[in-house]
């Protein structure tokens, strides 16, 4: 039987199915398909007809998403599949198929209310949807680990059924000195205690907070759905804000009256915590670097700490250098293949045919001297880039991918073209590591 009649089968029995709501098992698909049950179970453990049909017992069966398609779209879907994992296909349980669609809804409305321009305070919106699409991802990974009863509590006197609540959640899926759950707990806790304090002027804080949480939201989502939260194309869609002061305590005080020294004391509160923990998972840090810098009145030299302060003047002003998020698409551009591109076409325009012939060692087809794929891995594991992110390389973790900046075409070409032998020691010795 072939591919196409065989889908066709199973489109035809998945909608007579679905009209008369009837249940059906394994071998009802493999009788009407003529499949293997391999085939049927790999498909299903795949996630590729999970779309079309949905497991209600050992073995038994619902159809669903048939009637409003036809056998056309249906093979686009399924073709489509092999590439793209359905939203929860291992889940047991539909409730928390459901709850994981919910939740990564509502993540992606506060990631695009914070990323909007057009508004100020985007602070009360993003606690708010940040916390609930959390507690919906829990009670998700509580229901396929404990079953659809574990997330409920005893009914109220008029017979509501209510759920357990976010902390309960927490209590489930982390322990007590687990990062990620002092993320949540700080965020839920703004919710419930603080919204009213969470002013524009706290952004820069909460920010650092903020991002974290996503991190981990995105890292736990694909642990439990093996699908990414993010396409690559999306990964900077939340950003650090660029300043991280404070307005003084003046300027808090005439905006916001009384209600400013309790803003001040969350602020304060909220520093003192992230320095304590000092961890990614509850807190994107600050690099700050030490700056030495020259009085101009008398050619002083002072040091400017990485706490703030300087030695020798008043302070030096404050002088902190905070190493600002820049976004690695941004500044790290070239794939490895256009990396390769741009090496080339500066090679070509800035030396003659002499000069390439002495530093580089492969040639293309004409016999033509060229910088190629291998040469550029032999300089990259040379120069050691790839153990780092740094601002000739940068890893996308999400999508898997290397990418690297202008500095790092610059450098490779200053280094094979300053030092004629560097491309064929760098080559020598990947092959010896092969």
């Amino acid at each position: 039987m072939s591919k196409s009649s065989s889908q066709k089968k199973f489109f035809e029995f998945l909608q007579k199915k679905q009209r008369k709501q009837a249940d059906f098992t394994t071998q009802d698909v493999l009788d009407a398909t003529g499949w293997k049950e391999s085939t049927f179970q790999s498909y299903f453990g795949k996630g590729q007809i999970t779309q079309f049909l949905v497991k209600v017992g050992n073995k038994t069966y619902e159809a669903v998403n048939t009637l409003d398609i036809n056998f056309i779209e249906f093979k686009k879907r399924l073709s489509q599949s092999k590439h793209y994992q359905e939203l929860g296909h291992k889940c047991k349980s539909n409730l928390a198929k459901a709850l994981i669609r919910k939740s990564r809804d509502n993540m992606m409305l506060a990631l695009e209310l914070y990323n909007r321009p057009s508004l100020e305070n985007k602070l009360d919106g993003f606690v708010m949807l940040f916390s609930t699409a959390w507690e919906q991802l829990l009670k998700s990974i509580i229901i396929e680990n404990d079953g659809e009863t574990a997330i409920y509590i005893k009914s109220t006197k008029k017979g509501i059924k209510q759920t357990i609540t976010l902390r309960n959640c927490l209590d489930k899926v982390f322990t007590q000195s687990d990062k990620t759950r002092k993320n949540i707990e700080i965020i839920a806790g703004w919710r419930d205690d603080a919204v009213h304090l969470l002013m524009p002027e706290l952004q820069g804080l909460a920010s650092r907070v903020f991002q974290s949480g996503i991190l981990n939201y995105s890292s736990k989502y694909q642990e439990f759905t093996e699908v990414q939260f993010f396409q690559s194309q999306h990964t900077g869609m939340i950003s650090l804000v660029g300043d991280f002061k404070l307005p003084p305590s003046s300027l808090l005080q005439s905006y916001y009256g009384e209600a400013a020294e309790d803003m001040l004391e969350l602020a304060k509160t909220v520093q003192d915590e992230i320095e304590q923990v000092n961890d990614i998972e509850f807190a994107i840090p600050i690099n700050v670097s030490l700056v030495y810098a020259k009085d101009d009145k008398d050619g002083q030299i002072i040091i400017a700490r990485a706490d703030g302060k300087a030695e020798d003047l008043e302070q030096l002003k404050n002088a902190l250098i905070v190493q600002k998020t820049v976004d690695p698409e941004t500044s790290h551009k070239y794939s490895q293949a256009t990396a390769i591109k741009v090496i080339n076409e500066l090679l070509n325009d800035k030396y003659d045919m002499g000069k390439l012939t002495r530093c580089l060692v492969a040639r293309d087809k004409k016999n033509v001297p060229d910088f190629n794929s291998n040469c550029f891995q032999a300089v990259i594991k040379k120069l050691k880039w790839k153990l780092s992110n740094n601002e000739f390389h940068h890893h996308q973790a999400l999508a898997n991918k290397h990418i690297y900046s202008h500095q790092a075409v610059e450098e490779i070409v200053k280094r094979i073209t300053e030092n004629e032998s560097f491309l064929k020691e760098a080559k020598q010795n990947n092959n010896k590591r092969k």
